[in-house]
């Protein structure tokens, strides 16, 4: 996975409308008349305003795979589950209403993953849910299993080549906790299950094996000024697959840290 950088502020005037909604949850009477406040204003999250601000953050790609809208069509899930949440054992607590409205916990996902996350929303064995109107400091600290896409949890997940297609798979040297959250989190958004998506990562994944094998020939030839002309025009491609806006750029980067000569590594990823 590759971490998602935020900058800039959603447009002001979604901002207030959805505030002015949480501030209704916030003195609704009881359960049932929270949830008709958020029947009514449902289409807030999905408006273009925020919608459109939350896909430019990462090249219009799917948080939790890199995956743009040609493997499933785009929603805004709510990364804390609004309504209610299930845990591991099958169990269900109440959910984040308070956060509904807040444009912090919202993720851009495929169809099909957020179909599969659904409610599940499980913390770590002994921990305990965040209290309503918590600082966001409070809900780092919850001791979430899913990996948050806009932290650098998301190192914990890598990728590798199989007869079928590229599948997520646990990043190296790991402990267990990490292991632990990385298992559930592919787990619980189904990063493996969709063929077509490991077909596209898979051949992302040959892309860049093809442009690592070109730099390695190249040692080959005789002449000075092609063997460098070749090996940079190799690593050139390989930079452009692994930036920030690239589709499955964290693809790419495993594919290359894990079957690159070392110099190849240093030279697509020098700061």
């Amino acid at each position: 996975m590759r971490k998602v950088i935020i900058t800039g502020t959603p447009p002001a005037d979604w901002v207030a409308e959805a505030d002015a909604i949480t501030a209704q949850l916030q003195t609704a009477a009881d359960d049932a008349a929270r949830q008709a406040i958020v029947d009514k204003h449902e289409k807030l999250w999905r408006d273009e305003r925020i919608r459109g601000w939350l896909m430019g953050q990462f090249a219009n790609k799917c948080w939790y795979t890199e995956a743009e809208e040609s493997t499933s069509p785009i929603h805004v899930d709510h990364f804390r589950p609004k309504g209610r949440v299930k845990n591991l054992d099958g169990s269900y607590e109440d959910g984040y209403w308070w956060l509904t409205f807040n444009w912090k916990n919202y993720v851009i996902a495929g169809h099909l993953i957020n179909t599969k996350k659904s409610d599940l929303f499980p913390l770590m064995e002994g921990e305990r849910r965040a209290i309503v109107n918590c600082s966001e400091m409070q809900l780092r600290l919850e001791g979430a299993v899913l990996i948050d896409p806009l932290t650098e949890q998301t190192r914990l997940i890598s990728y590798d080549r199989d007869d079928d297609g590229c599948i997520a798979v646990l990043a190296g040297d790991i402990d267990d906790l990490e292991r632990f959250k990385a298992e559930k989190t592919i787990e619980i958004l189904g990063l493996n299950r969709i063929d077509r998506l490991n077909q596209k990562r898979g051949k992302k994944w040959d892309e860049c094996l093809k442009h690592i094998q070109e730099y390695q020939v190249a040692r080959a030839h005789g002449a000075q000024a092609l063997i460098w002309l070749m090996k940079e025009m190799a690593i050139a491609q390989l930079k452009d697959k692994v930036k920030y806006d690239a589709e499955f750029s964290s693809i790419a980067e495993a594919c290359i840290r894990k079957k690159a000569p070392e110099a190849l590594i240093a030279a697509v990823f020098q700061k």
